[in-house]
């Protein structure tokens, strides 16, 4: 087996972050019908009661990432919260309960399953009241299809039809994208830029830094098995790791397996970091070197076709959490 180990310049980097915000993720709330995407209502009422500690700042998806691309100072254990889709159970579950908390959250709408009149997504004149009361309405697609196996042509399309709509029923284009299913590529980030989006999220775990990618943040997924408090907890409290220079570039894996290297503002975490990669056949087999700051993984197998996440922590005096998800597309 040939290595290929890349090393890069870190001169230009201090020697850890200036700060982290940690952004959770919710689909549907108390429809037990659908446990991959729903959060049990006595789970919400946890992760809600733990954020209203004095410890926690739970601001907009805004203020962070204004935060993140300005440089300025975030206050300790940032806290973000988005949904995803526009389920009803948002409006008549979940909202009721961030508005007498006064929490801010983002609610990314995938417009062509409002323009359907589905029963069980909201309406317009409902995402209409929403926005008037204060929820930030983000951009997820218009059709929730698999954006990195598209052509740029249709991904544009997609853009410019979920745009047209929003102009037409909230008088603006969100700043703020989330991709469906996690899944992007590298063409997606370009592209997203020049359409004006601010930052991109995705589906990954992870803590956001300064050094995170802006069209790749990642997002703590909660559903019923990976909602409880324990979790909820660990996660709220972590730090960023201060990742940056990461190969792959590309998410969307076109060398399999890829190399996988990236680099540490605080080389001393290095010697401590744990990395655990998961496909749909389970954990893979994997060695890693370490060069000063430089990490370097090693994959002893393919990945499996469809998504696999990557997850690294290490501790100092605090937690800190870095995730990506990969994506194959054959």
């Amino acid at each position: 087996m040939i290595f290929i180990f890349i090393i890069l310049n870190t001169n230009i980097y201090a020697a850890n972050i200036k700060n982290s915000a940690t952004v959770f993720m919710y689909h549907k709330f108390d429809k037990p019908k659908y446990p991959s995407t729903n959060i049990r209502l006595e789970q919400f009422l946890q992760h809600m009661e733990e954020l209203s500690q004095t410890k926690y700042n739970v601001k907009s998806l805004e203020y962070i990432v204004d935060s993140i691309i300005n440089d300025i100072e975030m206050p300790n254990n940032t806290i973000g919260i988005s949904v995803d889709d526009a389920d009803r159970s948002f409006l008549e579950v979940a909202w009721p309960i961030l508005k007498e908390k006064g929490f801010p959250v983002t609610l990314f709408v995938t417009t062509g399953y409002i323009s359907n009149n589905s029963k069980n997504y909201l309406n317009w004149d409902e995402i209409r009241q929403l926005k008037k009361e204060g929820v930030t309405i983000g951009a997820h697609s218009h059709l929730h299809a698999h954006l990195s196996t598209m052509s740029l042509d249709e991904i544009k399309s997609e853009i410019e039809t979920s745009n047209k709509i929003f102009l037409n029923e909230i008088n603006e284009i969100p700043s703020l994208f989330a991709y469906p299913f996690g899944e992007t590529d590298e063409k997606m980030f370009n592209l997203l830029e020049d359409y004006k989006y601010k930052v991109a999220f995705g589906q990954h775990s992870g803590v956001i830094n300064e050094t995170s990618n802006y069209y790749y943040l990642p997002r703590f997924s909660l559903n019923e098995k990976y909602g409880d408090i324990e979790r909820f907890k660990f996660a709220a409290n972590a730090k960023g790791l201060g990742v940056y220079d990461f190969v792959p570039k590309n998410p969307n894996i076109i060398e399999n397996p890829p190399f996988i290297g990236f680099s540490l503002l605080d080389q001393k975490l290095a010697n401590k970091i744990n990395c655990f990669l998961f496909d749909s056949d389970g954990e893979v087999e994997k060695e890693v070197y370490k060069f000063n700051e430089r990490i370097e993984i090693r994959l002893n197998r393919k990945l499996k076709k469809g998504r696999s996440r990557l997850n690294c922590t290490v501790k100092d005096n605090q937690w800190r959490w870095f995730g990506i998800q990969f994506y194959i597309n054959n």
